[in-house]
């Protein structure tokens, strides 16, 4: 029974998205007329571990664990077992046969398909070439992006209280939530209360909709720049230790933030993050050294702004 369910899904899941991707590319085919499929592919010297032959058509392993790796997480959890993986493999020969059926209709050869064809090529050999071009920078690397750019790490010790409004992403604890106009005025009511003196672990614990955070008197934790939600973040980090903001409204509710402790983050925090945005600056920096060198020519009736401009004549 659990077989035939995730046979089911992978059926649903693949049948889904031919039919979406069909229903983009809107092809005006004229029908052609069925013929047994041949391919030429036969025989021919192929590169990888050949797993299975679909109609004489090669398909190694290479292929296969691409496909494979394309499917949700969750799924490739659920075929993780050999069994899984056969049942995929049935799936996967299903969709095989119609890619060989399209080249055989001609599809491949329709120029919004061919389009799509290499547009898909281009990206995944250019993500290839950039992995290839670009190493993986170098611990001293590192270091000198942490000491040039120390003010992009720092930290903030952040607790809050969270009113909840209908429409917004948080559900209010108990009833239906208010306008977002209530909210606000509740939550600038209690701002007053806590800048008056109330306790702030006791408020969230009696009037936060982030039940959560609510028993733990409202903190979240320590954040890092990039962390918080974009609408959120320069205001927060705008604020000073101890300070009780005015009520920020976001896509989950009406926050009332308390900062804590402020800091910097210790380079062993961030080393990951440093070494993705170096790498992808010299990536960048490698591309534009590309694009300088390389000759480009626009079709100035599809790039009118590429084309000559016209000169001024003289009177």
């Amino acid at each position: 029974m659990k077989k035939d369910a995730v046979i089911a899904l992978i059926a649903i899941a693949l049948t889904a998205g031919i039919c979406y991707g069909l229903a983009l590319i809107k092809l005006d085919l004229k029908p052609t007329v069925s013929r047994p499929f041949t391919t030429a592919a036969v025989g021919e010297q192929v590169s990888g571990h050949v797993i299975m032959r679909i109609n004489g058509e090669p398909v190694t392993e290479e292929e296969f664990e691409a496909a494979y790796a394309q499917l949700p997480e969750d799924m490739q959890r659920q075929l993780s077992s050999p069994q899984g993986k056969t049942a995929f493999a049935e799936q996967f020969v299903r969709y095989k046969l119609l890619e060989q059926e399209a080249r055989r209709l001609g599809v491949d050869r329709d120029p919004k398909v061919a389009g799509a064809i290499s547009a898909d090529r281009t990206s995944i050999l250019a993500t290839a070439a950039a992995q290839k071009l670009v190493k993986t920078p170098t611990d001293q690397a590192v270091r000198d992006y942490y000491a040039g750019n120390k003010g992009s790490f720092d930290s903030l010790q952040v607790a809050h209280i969270l009113v909840a409004y209908a429409g917004g992403m948080a559900p209010p604890r108990q009833g239906a939530a208010p306008s977002e106009a209530e909210a606000m005025a509740k939550a600038k009511a209690i701002v007053k209360q806590l800048r008056a003196g109330a306790n702030f672990a006791q408020a969230a614990l009696q009037a936060s909709d982030d039940i959560a955070t609510a028993q733990q008197g409202g903190e979240l934790g320590t954040f890092g720049r990039g962390t918080l939600p974009p609408e959120l973040e320069q205001r927060v980090f705008a604020m000073k230790e101890g300070e009780i903001g005015d009520p920020m409204p976001s896509r989950f509710g009406i926050h009332i933030f308390r900062v804590g402790k402020r800091g910097t983050q210790s380079i062993e925090q961030v080393r990951p993050a440093i070494a993705r945005r170096v790498q992808q600056q010299n990536t960048l920096d490698r591309i534009e050294i590309l694009r300088k060198q390389a000759k480009v020519d626009f079709d100035p009736k599809f790039f009118p702004d590429k084309g000559p401009r016209p000169t001024k004549k003289s009177s």
